[in-house]
């Protein structure tokens, strides 16, 4: 049997025992499926697209890399788990490479029929006579793959890939990427004021809701990503055999979150000015306003906050949400070189 069909994905081995190797199906924008080794690496899927041209990475970006981009290792972003290539293939990736396979060798099979009775009693004189129809094509299967909402291009290597709300890691180079995902949300909150900002007078309580909503995003989104640091933190410090204490909501707390980061002898928060945490504290007491009192100035905002009422609503402009993102983008950009420390004496490890 010439076994045709399978042939095109023979790679190797012999004309009887084929080494084959099988696409990886793509999504709609060329991304393939990849799946984290590490089971308490929730959600472990994302996805892994080319790297993009013109993307060499800055000496100093450069050493924030666990290893060189482009090489047969993947690392897991949700954890930082490094493994080979085929470590990260994805379940339903391995059954689509079998339904392929056993296409391709069904294909095989009914044209190897066909051909067999071709001609058969084509001459005959009497008796069973043979006529062949057109040789029938299986449909090939079909693999439905989908791109994820968090769509990123690494600012260290150039590799484009897509996660789950937000991840740690580059899974091509390595290099942390939390002040990446950051600045996503920033961008987000950007466009979602300035929408805002855009609407007439008469749409003035819409206006308002729109601010608050940007607001709020502000916070779920710094919270979320201290969060994701602080317990990834935890989780390779050996010495904690015990249970941490629960998280609840200390990092929409300062004051709570530096004591968080006392465990491990840092504090993001030192790359403020006074007056810059002042602000950032502030905002933080707005927002419990705005999400759990509809923006009505209560006793404790009246009693920190210049020029508000008892009452009153609370004013939210534009430029002061902007303020909000930045001064929390510095504070995660100080988490994400903690976590780069580590890719860094990783790579020193691998030199030495």
């Amino acid at each position: 049997m010439k076994m045709k069909n399978l042939k095109r994905f023979q790679t190797g081995g012999t004309r009887s025992k084929m080494q084959l190797s099988i696409p990886l199906p793509q999504t709609p924008e060329g991304r393939v499926y990849r799946f984290s080794p590490n089971e308490d690496a929730h959600p472990r899927h994302f996805v892994l697209g080319e790297q993009v041209a013109d993307s060499a990475a800055e000496e100093s970006k450069r050493e924030r890399m666990m290893h060189e981009p482009g090489s047969s290792k993947t690392i897991c972003p949700y954890s930082g788990v490094v493994g080979n290539d085929d470590e990260f293939t994805h379940p339903k990736d391995k059954e689509a490479a079998i339904k392929i396979v056993k296409h391709a060798a069904m294909q095989d099979a009914q044209d190897a029929v066909s051909d067999m009775l071709k001609g058969v009693a084509r001459k005959s004189r009497g008796g069973i006579t043979y006529k062949p129809g057109s040789r029938t094509r299986r449909p090939r299967p079909q693999f439905g793959r989908r791109d994820l909402m968090r769509l990123l291009v690494c600012d260290c290597c150039g590799r484009d890939y897509g996660v789950y709300a937000i991840a740690l890691y580059c899974p091509d180079c390595g290099a942390p990427n939390v002040s990446l995902h950051f600045s996503r949300e920033v961008e987000l909150v950007g466009r979602q004021v300035s929408i805002a900002e855009g609407l007439g007078e008469e749409q003035a309580e819409l206006a308002y809701r729109l601010l608050g909503n940007a607001h709020e995003d502000v916070l779920t989104a710094f919270e979320a990503a201290q969060k994701v640091v602080y317990s990834h933190k935890v989780s390779l410090d050996p010495s904690r055999a015990a249970p941490t204490k629960a998280i609840r909501n200390d990092f929409q707390n300062v004051e709570k979150a530096q004591k968080r980061y006392a465990e491990f002898n840092i504090d993001p928060f030192n790359g403020l000015s006074d007056a810059e945490r002042e602000a950032l504290e502030l905002n933080i007491q707005k927002r419990h306003v705005i999400g759990h009192n509809l923006g009505v100035v209560d006793a404790k905002f009246a009693e920190n906050a210049r020029n508000t009422r008892l009452g009153e609503t609370v004013e939210l402009l534009g430029s002061e949400i902007r303020e909000f993102a930045r001064l929390c983008q510095i504070v995660v950009a100080a988490l994400d070189d903690w976590i780069g420390d580590v890719a860094a004496l990783h790579r020193r490890a691998q030199k030495s």
